[in-house]
């Protein structure tokens, strides 16, 4: 153990020793880098140097080295390198961030690297002096990342003699720093300096020489008035500050509106003041003043002060004008005014007289408030001169009259007028009407009828702006001449078109492999594109989508072919040259099979259920026939005699369902008709009647038809074994046999039955069947619970007699194996 001990720790200690070789001889000694990761200012230069020693790979060679920057190869002139170093300088360095790195170009292994992080100096220094506060503040600009912690220090220093100087200092953490309570000099010039400083690099702003009078800050003008003129402003203030600056030219700044005017105050001026320019009347102005010394700070401005500008009602114009609706049955129109009103708010009137007249009869005067810029009056066919007058009392400040014609009257129209659309704007153009001279045109437009703007050009063209999108603007032009208006010309257009309107409903009659889609009309509405085109869209989930166009007119298309039992989406776009408008997305599946498989479907089903049902049918009544079918009682059969034991064995049925195992022992066998001879004759020898029965057994076995194994007998056992059965029971006639007699008879037909005794038929002791009764002696069998059979023989004979001269006709005999089972037995002993 001690011996596996020792031997673990050499092995250990051997690979302690080995990795140090390895490493160097895989990746080099780990270089020493100088300097490491350092900051340094923006835009300066930096040495990096890397010792000879780090890496034996490293030689005199520049070939076998090179340098990057940010993975950027550096130029192989700023290399340097000999026998203890190799370095790169780097001018100028203007990153926020580089990683710099030693490459050799044998192995291109990294034999090391730095990273330089750059920095700012404080710059774009500022110092502003509060004289009211008593404060000093400088602000400056540094950029750095936004999580450094900085520590700024603000010096200030000024001479205060010769070769004295004075110092101060303030410390921030932000980009701005306050000497409270501690003003500069005036008169002196301050040196400012700006120290910043962080846990890895510190820096110094380069100094700043500032004279104290141009960083002083005045406080704002007070008393500002304003006093509203006829279309201007006069505003005016005190001089800020009081008598402290009465040494200082002060520049001020008065801002109202959107307009700023400068003036300045002299140096023992205490007051001031200015006039606007031209304002807009009957508008409130807010006025507001800052002021500086000269190369100071601009001052707060001042408290604002809004006043409402005065109007010079004389120069308003009113420019009125109409709009005359056509005249009634008696000539009789209204006549709509609109003007430009005054502001009420200007408070310059008291309002607006009407007056019109006609053939210089005068129509008494209408006063129209200050707040109506609207008026209607009615007039009959003639033509009136109506004026509009702006007053204050008795004064009248402004009037101006409008002309509406006669009915009728012939007067100038414009020629060719027309307009297009274009951008949103609405060019009109028109000729000047023949043989009339006149002098301007007015231009109204409007877009309902009761609101209109209006104005009036001397050219025969106008662009129209400031229009509403999509609206039809009906534009009229009026001629003007000497102190008449000549006759309307009205256009309409639309200042711009829109898509079409919405396709309103889009159903979808779905067939397997096709499909109709219909949709209604797109409607025509007013600044609506006029339809080109409508186009259908359909596709599935999985393919791409497929289209289909046709002409404006038409209202449905069929798309085929399609995939049957599959889910499609379709819908439909309406195109103009103004854009598209789509309708609804509808979702649709086709049919699993068409309406031909349907309804060839329907046709072989329908007929494959009838015959059914007439096989159905037929097997029914084929099955009730069948049941219906009477099976006699072998038991009264008179083919054979029957021991009393075997008789009572034997239950009287009339269905073979009732005792199958009784019945598949019954054999019918249809009967060859016997000629009146063989009926009449009356032979007792059993050899004859036994020959006779031989030669019928088997041929006519072979001829039975029977819901039982009827060819069981006939095929089971030869023919000499059948003849010693004696008498066959299959095909002899009928025999009775009374007082060892054997007599052949003959069944009557259906057509004689009615010729029977009624004696017989009304039996209840032995009722009718195909077999012959046996005598009662012999066979006493109880059928339904009646008393036995008698007179049979007797009964039988008659009815040979009454039968023997008539036609017999085939009849079926039932026997059964067992009817010969005593006779058999007989004639074995005999």
């Amino acid at each position: 153990m001690k011996g596996l001990r020792r031997m673990a720790t050499l092995l250990v200690l051997s690979i302690i020793l080995l990795l140090p070789a390895i490493s160097e001889g895989q990746y080099g000694h780990r270089c020493e880098v100088i300097p490491k990761d350092p900051y340094i200012e923006f835009g300066s230069n930096i040495k990096i140097k890397f010792k000879k020693t780090c890496n034996q790979t490293i030689s005199d060679s520049h070939g076998k080295i090179y340098w990057t920057i940010n993975n950027k190869s550096i130029d192989e002139s700023l290399y340097e390198t000999n026998t203890s170093f190799a370095a790169v300088t780097i001018y100028n360095l203007s990153l926020p961030k580089a990683i710099v790195q030693c490459h050799s170009h044998l192995t291109q292994q990294v034999l090391g690297g730095t990273i330089i992080q750059t920095y700012w100096k404080p710059r774009n220094i500022s110092c502003v002096t509060y004289i009211s506060q008593q404060d000093f503040t400088c602000h400056w600009e540094h950029k750095i990342k936004p999580t450094s912690k900085i520590t700024y220090t603000v010096y200030r220093k000024w001479e205060r003699g010769q070769d004295v100087w004075e110092s101060d200092h303030c410390s921030s953490g932000s980009m701005s720093c306050t000497f409270n309570k501690r003003l500069p000099m005036l008169a002196k010039l301050n040196y400012i300096t700006v120290r910043a400083e962080s846990t890895v690099w510190e820096t110094i702003s380069d100094t700043l020489e500032l004279d104290p009078w141009d960083t002083v800050k005045i406080d704002p003008p007070k008393n500002v008035r304003v006093v509203p003129l006829p279309a201007h402003l006069r505003v005016e203030w005190e001089r800020p500050g009081g008598t402290e600056f009465l040494d200082q030219v002060i520049h001020c700044q008065v801002k109202y509106a959107k307009h700023v005017m400068d003036t300045s105050m002299n140096t023992v001026a205490m007051t001031a003041s200015v006039t606007s320019v031209e304002v807009e009347p009957c508008t409130n102005h807010t006025v507001s003043v800052h002021c500086a010394l000269d190369k100071a700070p601009w001052s707060e401005w001042s408290r604002q002060v809004t006043v409402l500008s005065s109007l010079n009602v004389s120069t308003v114009q009113l420019d009125l004008w109409r709009k005359m609706a056509a005249p009634d049955n008696t000539g009789t129109r209204t006549v709509h005014l609109m003007w430009k009103s005054i502001s009420p708010a200007c408070k310059a009137i008291d309002g607006y007289r009407l007056t019109y007249m006609a053939d210089e009869k005068h129509i008494p005067d209408r006063h129209l408030d200050t707040v109506v810029d609207k008026a209607s009056i009615t007039v009959d066919q003639r033509a009136y001169r109506v004026t509009l007058a702006a007053y204050r009392g008795d004064t009248t400040f402004s009037e101006q009259s409008i002309y509406v014609p006669a009915v009728g009257q012939s007067l100038p129209q414009v020629r060719g007028a027309q307009a297009s659309a274009h951008n949103g704007d609405i060019q009109v153009s028109w000729a000047v009407p023949p043989l009339y001279p006149v002098h301007g045109y007015i231009i109204d437009w409007t877009t309902d009828g009761d609101t209109y703007t209006w104005l009036q050009s001397q050219d025969t063209h106008i662009t129209l702006t400031g229009l509403q999108p999509f609206k039809l603007y009906n534009i009229t032009v009026t001629p003007l001449y000497d102190d008449k208006t000549g006759l309307e010309k009205v256009i309409q257009i639309c200042s711009t078109r829109r898509a079409p309107g919405n396709i309103s409903s889009t159903d979808v009659h779905v067939k397997d492999k096709s499909a109709q889609v219909n949709w209604t009309a797109v409607p025509q509405s007013q600044c609506s594109g006029v339809v080109d085109n409508y186009t259908v869209f359909y596709k599935t989930e999985t393919q791409p989508e497929l289209n289909v166009t046709v002409n404006s007119w038409k209202r449905g298309v069929t798309l085929e072919p399609l995939q049957p039992d599959t889910r499609y989406s379709v819908h439909v776009m309406a195109s103009a040259v103004t854009g598209a408008t789509n309708s609804s997305v509808i979702h649709f599946t086709t049919s699993r099979y068409g309406r031909t498989f349907i309804i060839m479907s329907c046709v072989f089903g329908g007929f494959g259920v009838i015959i059914v049902l007439v096989t159905g049918l037929f097997c029914v009544i084929q099955w009730k026939r069948f049941k219906g079918k009477m099976v006699p009682n072998p038991g009264l059969s008179s083919l054979e005699f029957w021991s009393s034991q075997d008789c009572h064995k034997i239950q009287p049925f009339n269905n073979p369902s009732e005792l199958e195992t009784f019945c598949e022992m019954i054999y019918p066998c249809e009967v060859n008709t016997i000629t009146d001879d063989i009926m009449g004759s009356t032979s007792t020898e059993d050899e004859d009647i036994q020959d006779m029965a031989k030669e019928t057994v088997c041929d006519q076995t072979e001829r039975l038809s029977s819901g039982f194994d009827s060819r069981t007998f006939c095929d089971s056992q030869p023919r000499e074994e059948s003849s010693n059965l004696g008498l066959a029971p299959t095909c002899l006639p009928l025999l009775a046999q009374q007082d060892g007699e054997i007599n052949l008879l003959e069944s009557t037909t259906s057509e004689d039955s009615s010729s029977e005794p009624a004696d017989l038929q009304a039996s209840e002791s032995c009722p009718v069947n195909p077999y012959r009764l046996q005598t009662p002696g012999e066979c006493p069998v109880r059928l339904g619970g009646g008393e036995a059979t008698s007179g049979a023989t007797e009964e039988s004979r008659s009815l040979l007699d009454t039968q023997q001269h008539s036609r017999t006709v085939p009849l079926t005999s039932y026997v059964t194996l067992d009817m010969f089972e005593h006779r058999g037995k007989e004639s074995k002993r005999t």
